[in-house]
């Protein structure tokens, strides 16, 4: 009896060593963290215009806040550069785009919207967040209906919510 109970122990190790061996492995891949660059899209079919990313160190309008390039007339805690800025050119009179950005964050106490550089300051535009189609994993921030200038994604954590007791 003794001698089969080994034999057995000894059969059901090789046969476990086999089928770990050459079982199949199933990986999820690797979350990323980079941001997708900002886009434009054209407001109407054969419409010709130059759109450049810009990288936030070359954005107007921007200032050094312990090594972090932040937007001018915000502190540190009001908003940042959530990557980088797309300039917009070429564009007639009339003519409009509709701009783009990754908004990773959204959901993850992030608010944020897109600005626009105005010669001395960045102005808020009315900003459409449209989640992830089904064929994407991009949720973007979105500016229809603007012109030629530069365009940014200024993003702010709003912190976990505080929660009032009714007593």
């Amino acid at each position: 009896m003794r001698k089969s109970l080994k034999v057995f122990v000894a059969s059901l190790m090789v046969l476990g060593l086999l089928f770990v061996t050459f079982s199949s492995v199933f990986a999820l891949p690797a979350p990323t963290t980079a941001l997708a660059d900002p886009v434009a899209v054209e407001s109407f079919a054969g419409e010709k215009f130059t759109a450049v990313v810009v990288t936030p160190p070359n954005l107007p309008g921007t200032m050094d806040e312990g090594g972090m390039i932040m937007p001018v007339g915000m502190g540190s805690g009001e908003g940042q550069f959530s990557g980088n800025g797309l300039k917009v050119s070429g564009l007639k009179d009339g003519e409009t785009v509709s701009v783009k950005f990754d908004f990773k964050y959204y959901n993850h106490m992030w608010k944020g919207s897109i600005y626009k550089w105005d010669g001395t300051r960045w102005v808020k535009l009315a900003t459409t967040v449209v989640p992830p189609a089904a064929d994407e994993s991009i949720t973007w921030a979105t500016a229809s209906g603007v012109s030629n200038g530069i365009y940014v994604l200024i993003i702010g954590n709003y912190g976990v919510p505080k929660i009032e007791y009714i007593v």
